[in-house]
């Protein structure tokens, strides 16, 4: 085939909503690509059957018809927000109508508007003759019933600018939150699936001393088959907890730092979203793991030999590294939309810029976890399975409460690190 014969690479199709002129390559025909001006899925086709010249009556030209393949596909339900600050275009879901979300240029909070109502073109009347010099004839009712002029609405409802933060933003709807009518679902799903995963790993070590403790070979086996398929099927129910467990921890961050009071979507607790949230959650649980681990050799290696409580003492360390590291590394990995980055320029400027309110959220996150954990293991050694349902609806509650913590100290950081900046940018302006 000669070289001028070759198809173009590139196809040109528009946006059906926008106008937006695309160039796809050939090889996505018959696929959507989205629209990077209104995000719109528009379908890939050939040039030629983008517009079909069709003939009426006499063969009129210039008029065309969409085929019924290249119909564009059902529109994603968003509305567009504005942001007041930076003038952002940002198209919301429409289902966060009333919410507030962040703004991703100046991190301002922007209010999701109602959608525009549609205008109707209005019908023509028919043509007739009128005169404009005739003064209009008067109305009988003016002398009897008192005529005032109405004032026209106007043609958007105004908005409420963005509330404020509570005062105290670490407690007011923090301890409450896992029982919001929102929530409370989401809560008790947690509960559920907190209550079989442990249950099915007590059952598990109760299986594995009977295995241990046991003489004969048959009755070896039959127990080393118990202990299998309940670690396999603890393994399924443990998979699953993780995923909705740590969509709903996305969820409940992503909203509360936007400066809702409660979460409005939570297609991230679902449990095809959160199989890919669990990296989110668990890598940086696992760097900041590693480096606490780190901490623990060095700690014994520099602690003198002879000195009793040096295991002690290396062990605090390692877990207070752990636990100061994690939240930060969560926040760099949300911050950055990747599980890997778990140090960001961003996180770090939050935390230094709003230091005494990330030292205040720890405290809080770990009095409230320390509390659930010490609790646990006292209960495990009275009674396993009691502890197994009385804490399972205490770690559901939680999780929620910590990432509502988190989630507010990002509200929170936001405007006080922009504030700052905005501040230190006045002073500089200044001229003496």
């Amino acid at each position: 085939m000669q070289e001028g014969n070759q198809p173009e690479p590139y196809v040109r199709i528009v946006c059906p909503t926008c106008n937006a002129r695309l160039h796809p390559r050939r090889e996505l025909i018959g696929k959507r690509v989205r629209c990077p001006d209104c995000g719109v899925a528009v379908r890939v086709v050939e040039q030629a059957q983008q517009a079909v010249p069709v003939a009426r009556d006499g063969g009129a030209a210039g008029e065309y018809q969409l085929s019924g393949t290249d119909q564009p596909g059902e529109q994603p339900k968003t509305v567009l927000a504005v942001c007041g600050v930076c003038g952002a275009r940002l198209f919301p879901k429409v289902e966060l109508v009333g919410k507030r979300v962040r703004c991703p240029d100046c991190f301002k909070p922007v209010l999701v508007p109602k959608p525009a109502k549609e205008h109707t073109a209005k019908v023509a009347r028919p043509v007739g003759e009128y005169r404009l010099d005739a003064e209009p004839a008067p109305n009988p009712l003016a002398a009897i019933l008192p005529v005032t002029p109405v004032e026209k609405p106007p043609l958007h409802d105004p908005e409420p600018p963005p509330a404020p933060p509570p005062r105290w933003w670490f407690l007011s709807g923090i301890f409450s939150f896992p029982w919001y009518p929102g929530t409370i679902s989401r809560w008790m799903m947690l509960t559920i699936m907190s209550l079989f995963s442990n249950g099915i790993t007590t059952y598990g070590l109760s299986l594995a001393a009977e295995m241990a403790s046991s003489s004969g070979v048959i009755s070896g086996y039959g127990v080393g088959i118990k202990v299998a398929s309940t670690i396999a099927l603890g393994a399924i129910i443990w998979l699953v907890m993780m995923a909705y467990m740590s969509g709903c921890v996305v969820a409940v961050i992503r909203d509360t730092a936007a400066g809702n009071d409660e979460v409005g979507d939570w297609s991230d607790a679902e449990i095809y979203e959160g199989i890919w949230r669990i990296v989110y959650v668990v890598f940086p649980l696992v760097a900041a793991g590693a480096v606490g681990y780190g901490v623990y050799l060095g700690a014994q290696a520099a602690l003198p030999v002879e000195l009793a409580t040096a295991q002690t003492w290396a062990t605090v360390a390692a877990i207070a590294t752990t636990t100061i590291l994690y939240p930060m590394m969560l926040v760099s990995a949300l911050e950055q939309e990747a599980f890997w980055i778990v140090v960001s320029g961003m996180a770090l400027r939050l935390i230094l810029g709003f230091w005494w309110g990330w030292l205040l959220v720890n405290v809080e996150a770990g009095l409230i976890t320390g509390a659930w954990w010490w609790l646990s293991v006292l209960g495990y050694e009275w009674s396993a399975w009691l502890t197994v349902i009385l804490g399972a609806p205490a770690f559901a509650a939680v999780i929620l409460i910590d990432a509502r913590l988190l989630g507010r100290f990002l509200y929170k950081a936001h405007d006080v690190v922009e504030d700052a900046r905005m501040a230190h940018d006045d002073d500089e302006s200044v001229v003496d």
